[in-house]
Parts: structure tokens; sequence; C-alpha cells
């Protein structure tokens, strides 16, 4: 089968959960023996550099997203979908939710719904873009939907009221990252041991909450630190909220850097702490399970369907319950081999494989 996916995603990030997604469906998909193309005429994605070609139609013209390359979203588009129209794939697959209406096609179209944020939050975002108005025209010009979880699905569902029938669910793999060592990366996060958070750190992420509940606990501030991986330096408000809980900068320390970092992060953490109020999916407690990380994540959303019976959970607007939780963990050598033990068995349900074969499924009913 002929699979073609647009640009959208690959314009927007350099490194991201979604573009990583297609990078890797696309992949899984030519191991199956389909014939995927990604449609990225210029693109700024930093994974793209690892797809088998002929796969990728485009070239890299950046090294991170940024608001010029967002100015190129048009232009991009209309050469994306005139490549792929050109091409004639059996199916199309959307990457994002695009501000411009395809033209019309003789293929059907698949779109991918990660989470309901904007539509929970939507104080949390800003209205240029109107990321929420453009999804649901999204999802009504959508021939088939997928939704990564369950969760998401329900949420989108009860939100813009969409058929059942239209909806299914297919649940993403994970990446185990290669191995790279701090020592030549980050000497300094390994003094003493470290809990660990990645990614955005603003709203319903839940940052703020994770710092209190730890510095609540003179025990966790005692003898251990934080690591942040992801989501920018810190801010100025950041800063101040670090340093009126008693925390240092030695304390608490950002991190960027590639993919093998990360996963090097994962693998030398005591614990990974996921504090999200909400996720579609949620990536980083899979990641930690496959290096060998407790995680300890709260209780909402996606993440019980998601991580099961191999993370310690925590109520999120809790910050006693949080702090409970991390010191249960990270105080307990035997309770966090057991869970670093029952999240290998849990990560036997995902895989980038699994995710591809149910997608195919997916395609092939909708092209009949």
């Amino acid at each position: 089968m002929k699979v073609g996916f647009d640009c959208q995603i690959f314009t927007l990030q350099a490194y991201g959960g979604i573009s990583r997604y297609y990078a890797s469906l696309a992949e899984q998909l030519k191991s199956m023996g389909h014939s995927p193309r990604i449609f990225a005429p210029f693109h700024c994605n930093e994974y793209l550099s690892t797809v088998s070609p002929p796969t990728v139609d485009g070239k890299r013209v950046a090294s991170k997203s940024s608001k010029l390359m967002r100015l190129t979203l048009p232009v991009n588009q209309i050469l994306s979908n005139s490549r792929m129209k050109s091409w004639a794939p059996d199916v199309a697959h959307e990457t994002y939710f695009s501000m411009f209406k395809p033209s019309r096609r003789s293929y059907p179209t698949i779109l991918t719904v990660y989470d309901m944020v904007h539509e929970k939050f939507p104080e949390e975002f800003s209205r240029w873009g109107n990321i929420s108005v453009r999804k649901r025209s999204a999802v009504e010009r959508a021939d088939h939907v997928i939704c990564i979880s369950e969760s998401t699905r329900n949420d989108l569902i009860q939100a813009f009221g969409v058929d059942e029938s239209k909806v299914s669910v297919v649940y993403l793999g994970f990446d185990t990252f290669a191995d790279v060592s701090i020592k030549t990366d980050s000497p300094e996060i390994s003094r003493r041991p470290y809990l660990l958070f990645v990614g955005n750190r603003t709203g319903y992420k839940n940052f703020h909450g994770f710092l209190r509940a730890f510095a609540l606990s003179p025990a966790l501030k005692a003898d251990f630190d934080i690591a942040c991986f992801g989501g920018g330096a810190f801010t100025v408000a950041e800063k101040e909220l670090i340093h009126s809980l008693g925390l240092s900068e030695d304390h608490v320390r950002h991190h960027g850097g590639s993919d093998k970092v990360l996963g090097d992060l994962y693998s030398q953490a005591a614990a990974f702490v996921y504090p999200s109020m909400y996720e579609g999916f949620g990536l980083p407690p899979l990641e930690a399970m496959a290096k060998g990380c407790p995680v300890i994540v709260s209780h909402s959303s996606s993440m019980p369907e998601v991580v099961g019976d191999a993370g310690c959970y925590f109520d999120p607007h809790s910050i006693e319950e949080m702090s409970a939780a991390m010191e249960k963990v990270v105080f307990s050598p035997s309770l966090r081999q057991s869970m670093v033990s029952a999240g290998y068995n849990r990560l036997q349900k995902f895989s980038w494989a699994s995710c591809a074969e149910k997608t195919m499924d997916v395609y092939t009913q909708v092209v009949r």
C-alpha cells in the first residue's frame, strides 16, 4: 500500500513525540513491505535524517523549529499536497491540524488526534493559531480518526460529538535510545542521586507542583537532586520559585541535548516523576521503563491505561501525596527493583511494530 504523510509536523518540530511517531511509523510500514512517503519539502526535523530513502521527499533546511520555519507552512503545504497528489497514494495521513484545507483528493484521509489538551486547558494556550478550531475541522474532513489511547478517544467523542464508528485506538510504541556516557555530556549530574522530570514545564504539566512536593520532604532535599530535560531553560519565575522553596541551582538542574542524552538520564535516575494533570498517551513513562527507571506518575487521564501496574501513582492535585509517593519509591530498593521488573513486563504491550500493524488495519479498512 502507498501511504502519504504530509509536511506539517516536520515543519513545526525539530524534535518531539509527534514527529518521532510518524518517522517510526513510516520506517515500520516500509519494513512490512509497504510504500510510505513523507512529503516534507522544507523541514527542520531531526528524525527524518534517520529514515531510509526514498521515504522522505524533501530536505532539512534548519536545525531547529522557529518562527521562520512556521512561515514556510503555506508554501510547504502547497508543495506537499501537489507532490503527494502526483504520487497518487492509496491513503493520506495528515500529521497535524492544518489551517489550510487540502485540495480535493481522490484518496481517503486519516488523521491522528494525540490529546484534547487545548479543549481541557484553553486558558493555557494562545488564541493565535486556533488549534482547537483547526482540530475540529481536520476531524470533520477526515475519513477516519486514530486516537492514541482510549482516554483520548472518549475525550474526543465527548468534546466534538464524533461518531464512535469513525474513531479507532492505536497505541504508540516507544524508543530505548542509544547509550551515551553522561561523563562526556553532563558530568555534573552524577554527583548525587536525582529525580528526573522530562519535557515542557508549563501549566497542566504540573512542574510547580512537583517542585513543591519535592521541597516538602526534608529527606528528599537532603539526599537527592532534580534533573530536568527539555522544555527550554528555566524561566525567571521558575528560578524564583526554586529559590523560594529553599532549593539551589545545584539542587535543580536543566539539561538539553539529543535523545541519546535523554536515554542516559533515564538510565541513571533514581526515579522518573510524571506529575502531569493530563496526557493523551504519555511516552516518557515507557521510555523510562525501557531504561530500567522506576516511574512515579499521576493517576489521571491516560496514565493508568499506559503505565498499568508498573507505576507508583499519586493524585496530581495533592502535593502531600506526590511527596509521599516519591519518598516511598526512592527510599525502598526492593520496591524500586520490583517496579523496574514490572516496567519491563508492561513494555511488551507497546511497540512501533504493533503500532504500524494496527495502523495498517485502519488504512485497509478505510481504503476498502
